[in-house]
């Protein structure tokens, strides 16, 4: 009997390390793309003030101001997938000659993956361009994974990336602020930038009155409520009004919730919206202080609507990845359907824009 219980351990533990060492393989992998290859971008943009949550930029010069957003890239460690993406973000990046690069969330997915975020970092550095991140509900979810914090510290420690790693009484990683001048030093824009964290935990459940048993996704917190009031008022003191975007990743709780499905301004919801499971006043201190034009986010990687509520868009950026379920692997959609991409938003002097979708098929 002993002997027989001993052979069977043996067997799963032979098919354990088996499969483990597949996995270590597969996720451990960089991303293929060569980043060498990566020509500069001329940039007139500049780093004039930084602290521990926010950091101001400048252009040199008179026009408008352009910010290439991407979403949902899951560099997972597929050669051939991860390469097509970055690839594509190169592209896309080069082509519309970038002042700032925004992405909005699980960007580099599974365990294993600490190389794979630094070479993303290095691609950055490489092309000479300025950065941001915000995290999705995947980073850091993998076996022997770099963690949220962690990868947020490695980002904030290039040159190019402007996301800083927040005030620690504040929940989750990566709140920051991006407040962009035009060349006369007059506030053009802010970006806030809000970590909508991945999965409530029994605690947050229990302060937030949500009773389902089964996983819920997070979103952004009181403590992170207060600090966009806060912080809005600072820059407000410093500059007068002025115009903001907020990017987090798992849509806010009203993208669900206060839309007819055909009041969209553009694109479709071919997928239900996996919004946050509560709302801790994001969007009603957005409607106080006054400056929002936008709410953008990722996460569902088939939708890419936008719909006004209340005067505050709320929008998916454009998804970016071709290693997650995408309109191929979801409904065998031929390529001329996809809606891999980005977005790109041109922002003027006084601080209004216009937002255009680039599909990579086109």
């Amino acid at each position: 009997m002993k002997t027989a219980l001993k052979v069977v351990i043996a067997i799963v533990l032979a098919a354990a390390i088996g499969f483990g060492s597949f996995v270590v393989y597969k996720s451990s992998q960089g991303i293929s793309y060569d980043i060498e290859s990566a020509e500069q971008i001329q940039s007139d943009v500049e780093i004039v003030a930084e602290d521990a949550d926010s950091v101001t930029i400048k252009k040199k010069s008179d026009g408008d101001f352009r910010v290439v957003m991407f979403t949902d890239t899951h560099l997972k460690g597929d050669k051939e997938l991860d390469n097509i993406t970055v690839t594509n973000m190169v592209k896309n990046i080069k082509e519309q000659q970038s002042d700032l690069v925004i992405l909005g969330g699980d960007n580099v997915t599974y365990g294993f993956n600490k190389k794979r975020n630094v070479q993303l970092a290095e691609l950055f550095e490489k092309l000479g361009v300025y950065w941001a991140t915000v995290l999705g509900n995947h980073e850091g979810d993998g076996f022997l994974s770099y963690g949220r914090q962690d990868v947020i510290k490695l980002f904030a420690s290039y040159e190019h990336c402007l996301v800083k790693e927040g005030k620690e009484d504040v929940d989750g990683n990566g709140n920051c602020t991006i407040n962009i001048l035009n060349a006369d030093g007059t506030l053009r824009e802010v970006f806030f930038l809000m970590d909508s964290g991945d999965y409530m935990t029994d605690e947050s459940k229990a302060e937030y009155g949500v009773t389902d048993e089964d996983e819920v996704y997070d979103g952004v917190k009181t403590s992170q409520v207060n600090w966009y009031k806060e912080k809005h008022d600072a820059i407000e003191a410093e500059y007068g009004e002025f115009k903001s975007i907020t990017v987090v990743h798992i849509p806010i709780y009203q993208a669900e919730r206060e839309y007819a499905d055909g009041d969209f301004l553009y694109g479709e919801k071919r997928e239900g919206v996996c919004e946050s499971g509560f709302d801790a006043g994001l969007f009603d201190a957005m409607k106080e202080k006054g400056s929002a034009q936008a709410v953008y986010f990722g996460h569902d990687h088939v939708n890419n609507f936008g719909v006004m509520y209340e005067d505050i868009l709320l929008s998916y950026i454009q998804p970016s990845g071709y290693g997650a379920y995408n309109m191929q692997s979801k409904f065998d959609a031929p390529e001329n359907e996809w809606i891999q991409g980005c977005t790109v938003l041109d922002i003027k002097a006084d601080g209004t824009y216009t937002a255009e979708r680039i599909f990579n098929h086109q």
